[in-house]
């Protein structure tokens, strides 16, 4: 098989990836929101993305064959396919639409619910472009007025009998905001171009999730001629596959009919501790749930961040649950502050490490870089970031922040991303997002008073669709499109950086629609905002609030520094250092409680695999573990569609058919 890409290729998968991104702008809103099923596109392997691929590798691809091997998708065909539609992915849900719309609608509604927030917002000279309704206002003689939001009211709601969706009011707040969102993904994906080839090439991280995408797509030069990739012609690989998909399907069975036995996969201890001091323990010993996929990709994160990411969230948990029996002025939020430290180590630390890339970055932007090829792809990649990093600035200080919180916010939104990038290229954990390292938390560094009602509305807005929206952030989604292709050369990454913002520019128009229809024709959309009007409402109480830098909190915040300073130093050190920072994220945070244990499961086979038969047995036993994952992923799309299918047979109403749900998503 021709493993090239030519134009006529390149226009035949950019075509199929297209066709795949509108299924997941259309399909996923719908499925998320207005039947609220199990989520297809929320994690760094998104379901649908998964389920397209294995389509056209067993199923499109095989009846291609039998019209003749050049008609095959080749190997870096499939890639390429698979890198726009993990772009297309961010959009739909947690990675922007699920907070976006509905934020824009409750704040506008919100700030005319009460006359402290109405008069901070009228005095605080919001933009009105941002809004479809109007805003506060004064008039001459400085007497309040508040107005009617039908277009925020009948978003929220549904349309009144004979109106129809407005779409005028809703074109300038989507162009306004548009400009924000394309600033930033415009900086994230430079960053990911910036920041690929020096992890990648240069500090050899593990790229754990590339492994899963690698196996899927196949190799071009280990599989060239034949019609399945080798994971595909493993019995390890489909044995586990079809286990854990027929465990699966007796529980999700059992949820709808009652009547199937089941394998249990979750378990609660609280019963059991009423008497002891485990009583005051976390979510993380109280409740466990496992997950194949989990297990399956930390059988290929090395040791370190497994030992860490378990390892953390054991100890903390031991030190929450202590802390509040024995310690009567005992603060767990105060584990938060560690954890911010730590990150801000990580990123310097990261930085530091790269230092020498960037500046070759640097250079190559205004053409004095090494080769031809290399010098292009770091040109692209570090104009479209430095073009983001201005944009965000630019548009932060025309919606009304000063200057200095204009840069604050702009580094905040490089540092979010550039942690969210690393942390997932290092330990490859599918379902995680953050809230320790915010804009948020970097504002909280400078006075009150220093700030503005314009700032509070800003700093929460950027918590939704920047912090919250890490859970699919294009960041991360990045480097995993760059890596998914093995034989690209830096030109073709260079194209797809710019490719990925043209498709992320397409979904957010199509993607957009699809939620205001939605929102517009049903009251039973179950999207969240993550922010509110109430966050300016600190603003009434600058001036009798007190600053202080030096607090209880910074003290933690720097001990979480200087530990994450000291064993970042250490990993560097020794090869055989067991404890890397990154763990700490995963402490006293839902998600980390909810997958230590599968972490855990995987790590423990791994070890006891390797330590009795060899890294050889290591290697032989991939495809089981890919099993596991591929499984698990399947098992969620079969169980997100079941429930359509039973409404569209018997037209019961959504809220009235079970449900199988493999992950719940707060």
């Amino acid at each position: 098989m021709n493993e090239s890409l030519s134009s006529k290729r390149v226009a035949v998968a950019a075509a199929l990836g297209l066709l795949g991104s509108l299924a997941i702008w259309i399909l996923v809103p719908h499925n998320n929101f207005r039947f609220d099923n199990t989520y297809l596109a929320d994690s760094y392997l998104p379901e649908i993305v998964i389920a397209f691929l294995l389509l056209l590798v067993l199923g499109l691809n095989p009846l291609l064959r039998l019209l003749g091997e050049r008609w095959m998708l080749n190997r870096r065909q499939v890639a390429l396919v698979c890198s726009l539609m993990l772009f297309a992915a961010v959009i739909p849900s947690n990675g922007l639409m699920r907070m976006f719309p509905r934020a824009v609608a409750e704040i506008n509604q919100g700030v005319h619910q009460n006359l402290t927030t109405a008069r901070i917002a009228a005095e605080g000279e919001f933009r009105p472009a941002l809004f479809p309704d109007p805003l506060p206002t004064l008039d001459a003689d400085g007497n309040l007025r508040v107005h009617d939001t039908p277009v925020s009211d009948q978003f929220l709601d549904e349309l009144d009998e004979g109106a129809t969706i407005p779409w005028r009011a809703w074109a300038l707040p989507m162009a306004s905001w548009g400009m924000l969102f394309m600033a930033l993904w415009a900086m994230m994906i430079g960053l990911g171009g910036v920041v690929y080839p020096q992890w990648r090439d240069r500090e050899r991280l593990p790229f754990p999730l590339l492994r899963v995408y690698h196996a899927l797509i196949g190799d071009p030069e280990e599989d060239a001629g034949r019609v399945l990739p080798a994971m595909f012609r493993s019995r390890l690989f489909w044995g586990s596959c079809l286990v854990v998909f027929l465990i699966h399907a007796l529980r999700g069975l059992d949820a709808f009919t009652g009547r199937f036995p089941t394998i249990p996969l979750e378990w609660t201890m609280r019963e059991y501790y009423a008497d002891s001091v485990l009583r005051f323990a976390p979510q993380a010993f109280n409740w466990q749930r496992i997950f194949f996929a989990v297990i399956g990709v930390a059988y290929f994160m090395p040791s370190r961040y497994a030992i860490s990411i378990w390892g953390w969230v054991f100890v903390y948990s031991w030190y929450l649950t202590l802390g509040q029996a024995y310690i009567p002025a005992f603060r767990p939020g105060h584990v938060e502050d560690q954890a911010f430290g730590a990150l801000l180590a990580i990123a310097v630390w990261v930085l530091w490490l790269g230092r020498a890339h960037w500046a070759r970055v640097g250079r190559a932007m205004f053409g004095r870089g090494g080769t031809e090829a290399e010098d292009r792809r770091n040109a692209v990649a570090g104009w479209v970031f430095a073009v983001g990093c201005i944009g965000i600035f630019l548009w932060v200080h025309w919606a009304g922040a000063p200057i200095w919180w204009s840069l604050l916010a702009m580094v905040g939104c490089v540092l979010v991303s550039l942690l969210m990038a690393r942390i997932i290229a290092e330990t490859g954990v599918p379902v995680l997002w953050t809230s320790r390292l915010s804009i948020g938390t970097l504002t909280g560094f400078f006075p009150l008073a220093w700030q503005s009602p314009t700032i509070l509305l800003l700093a929460g807005a950027f918590y939704a669709f920047l912090t919250r929206a890490t859970a699919v952030s294009a960041a991360v989604i990045s480097t995993l499109a760059f890596g998914a292709d093995r034989k690209a050369d830096s030109t073709h990454r260079s194209r797809l950086v710019l490719g990925g913002l043209a498709i992320m520019a397409i979904g957010f128009v199509v993607c957009g629609a699809v939620h205001l229809h939605m929102h517009y024709n049903s009251a039973e959309i179950s999207t969240q905002a993550k922010t509110g009007a109430t966050a300016i409402n600190a603003w009434a109480g600058v001036d009798r609030a007190s600053f202080e830098f030096f607090t209880p909190g910074r003290g933690h915040q720097a001990a979480g520094l200087g530990m994450g300073l000291g064993l970042l130093w250490a990993c560097s050190r020794f090869p055989a250092w067991p404890i890397h920072p990154v763990g700490i994220l995963f402490a006293r945070i839902s998600i980390g409680a909810l997958l230590w244990f599968s972490v855990f499961l995987g790590w423990l086979l791994k070890t006891a695999l390797t330590r009795l038969f060899g890294g050889g047995a290591y290697r032989k036993a991939q495809p089981l573990f890919l099993g596991l994952i591929v499984g698990e992923l399947l098992a969620v799309i079969v169980w997100a569609v079941v429930p359509l299918v039973v409404i569209w047979a018997t037209g019961d109403h959504p809220g009235d058919v079970p449900r199988y749900t493999l992950m719940h998503y707060p």
